[in-house]
């Protein structure tokens, strides 16, 4: 029987055959641009290995607005280029994971002030740019249309506008890029951090030192083109290894406050703009709703982003001026995130209007860094590098075709999202499972669900709940353990089964049963276990609104 990839036994080969092999392309950095690059490289015949020192999604690829969207506000920046290529790229990413891509109705409410057909010009240009039929093109709304949406948004409206956009779990989808990267031949490893570049005689790149952080064991990646992927570490990797960046990062700080539905009872999600000119937007997600996002530099340690008390009230007053009759309080949020945006620093601009485009850079032979750029656009971003991947080592690489025809795992489920729901609300209902827990499995999984149902085949343990009242099985556990390379708690409970952000008031019962799962596996001792869900609930702390500092 074959070893999974992703599975304990599957990490430490890759982990092995990295120090014993050498490759065409060693790739640095785990989130959805390492990853996304991983697969492409991959699927075009290289040789890859990729190392990320945390999880999969670690950082901004699990922090985002998690949405696949076309950016059309960037219209106004002037950015048509990027715009063109998001609204594009969104279709082929609903293509290739229609189980992790799902459409969401975005609204545009008009107030008093505001231009009709300014607004309506930019959603024609966008429609056009996106290759939108007249079915899937953007619809003039009344101000009873837009209360569809949003009951309880301010008052005067003058009516509005919706187009279409997607939603997507930030976190599993970068996942299962690096799942698919490994599936068609990449070596990828998680927990394995690149502790050092090195280079030969010539000044040459050849590889990375780089370090299982589980067991402290090092050893030397050889590769003919290395590539610093990390992100919003990019600069900082460089400089760490005696390395100058030809341009500065600015790191822009986003962070997000979720509420419960029945609080905020919105549909799909909706653009937000309150009396005092603070802007924004509401998300609904299954029975949450968030809202975002800030847009301002962050100049702290990186690993320390957490949303701070001024970014939440900035939020909650927004909401508030929004939804005057909602009663919201802070005593509403039920969590909070923050995510940060690699950009590329324009002088003189402010976080908000610098360009969310990517560049690639040569920093010296051997090694290239990937900079910018954001998740809707990431097959481009591989894209871009592959070309000059291809020219460093004078190859034909042809394009990236393949990276829009073969599905992402669980992906395998045709054109009809909803069959797939229906089919499934029939199938595990007569395991006893909820609509609740059903809508969210289909929504995260696709056809691995089918895994799941096979488990409880097995055994009905596995179709039994985590913990009352949260919507997750614990078949999800020994998922995440067998084939998506989940090592600790938090990648279980965080960037697997996104019960950190959008689990219930009893996702701490959740974790401890998690914890027992993993331990059984990981052989861990009740020390450990314990460890563990200390760890994770500390983790979670920081996801709360900041305790009030006295002075």
């Amino acid at each position: 029987m074959s070893i999974h990839p992703f599975s304990p036994k599957g990490r430490k080969q890759a982990l092995e055959r990295m120090s014993e092999q050498s490759f065409d392309l060693l790739i640095i950095g785990g989130g959805i641009t390492g990853a996304g690059l991983a697969r492409d490289a991959a699927l075009r015949g290289l040789k890859v290995a990729l190392v990320e020192k945390e999880d999969f999604g670690y950082g901004t690829s699990s922090r985002s607005s998690k949405l696949v969207h076309g950016g059309v506000r960037y219209l106004a920046n002037g950015e048509v280029n990027l715009v063109r290529e998001s609204a594009k790229e969104r279709k082929v990413l609903k293509a290739i994971a229609p189980h992790l891509v799902h459409p969401l109705p975005f609204v545009f409410p008009l107030y008093k002030g505001d231009n009709k057909t300014k607004f309506k010009t930019g959603f024609y240009i966008f429609d056009k740019m996106a290759g939108n039929s007249e079915e899937d093109s953007h619809q003039s709304l009344t101000p009873a249309d837009v209360r569809e949406y949003a009951p309880n948004l301010r008052d005067p409206l003058k009516g509005g506008f919706v187009y279409g956009e997607y939603i997507t779990e930030d976190a599993r989808f970068t996942v299962m890029n690096a799942l698919s990267a490994a599936e068609h031949g990449a070596l990828v490893a998680n927990h394995s951090a690149a502790i050092r570049i090195e280079s030969d005689e010539h000044d040459q790149v050849i590889g990375a030192t780089v370090q299982d952080t589980l067991t402290e064991k090092q050893f030397t990646v050889n590769a003919k083109i290395t590539v610093n992927a990390t992100g919003p570490w990019a600069q900082q990797t460089l400089e760490e290894n005696d390395l100058t960046a030809p341009k500065d990062l600015l790191l822009s700080k986003g962070i997000h406050i979720v509420f419960s539905a029945a609080k905020l009872p919105i549909n799909g999600a909706v653009a937000l703009k309150s009396a005092d000119g603070k802007e924004g937007f509401a998300i609904r997600r299954w029975d949450y709703v968030y809202v975002g996002t800030t847009d301002v530099p962050h100049e702290e340690e990186i690993h320390s982003t957490t949303a701070d008390r001024k970014a939440i009230h900035h939020l909650l007053d927004m909401t508030q001026n929004c939804f005057p009759d909602a009663q919201l309080s802070e005593a509403d949020i039920k969590g909070t995130w923050a995510g940060l945006r690699p950009l590329i620093l324009e002088e003189g601009k402010s976080a908000r209007d610098t360009s969310r485009h990517d560049e690639v850079w040569k920093n010296k032979e051997g090694l290239l860094t990937i900079a910018g750029g954001k998740l809707t656009t990431y097959r481009n971003m591989a894209d871009r590098v592959l070309n000059e991947v291809g020219e460093s080592l004078d190859m034909d690489l042809e394009d990236n075709h393949r990276t829009a025809e073969v599905k992402l795992p669980g992906g395998d489920i045709g054109d009809d999202f909803e069959a797939l729901k229906k089919e499934m609300e029939t199938t595990l209902a007569t395991y006893g499972i909820n609509e609740e827990t059903t809508e969210r499995l289909t929504w995260l999984y696709g056809s691995s669900i089918n895994t799941l149902i096979q488990y409880g085949r097995e055994d009905s343990v596995w179709l039994e709940p985590l913990a009352d009242d949260v919507p997750a099985i614990k078949g999800e556990v020994r998922l995440a353990v067998e084939q998506e390379m989940a090592m600790n708690l938090i990648d279980f409970m965080d960037r697997r089964a996104a019960l950190l952000l959008f689990g219930s008031e009893n996702s701490h019962a959740a974790a401890e049963t998690a914890a027992t799962i993993m331990g059984e596996y990981f052989n861990w001792d009740e020390a450990e276990t314990k460890r563990q869900v200390k760890t994770y609930t500390a983790y979670v702390e920081r996801h709360r609104i900041p305790v009030k500092t006295l002075g």
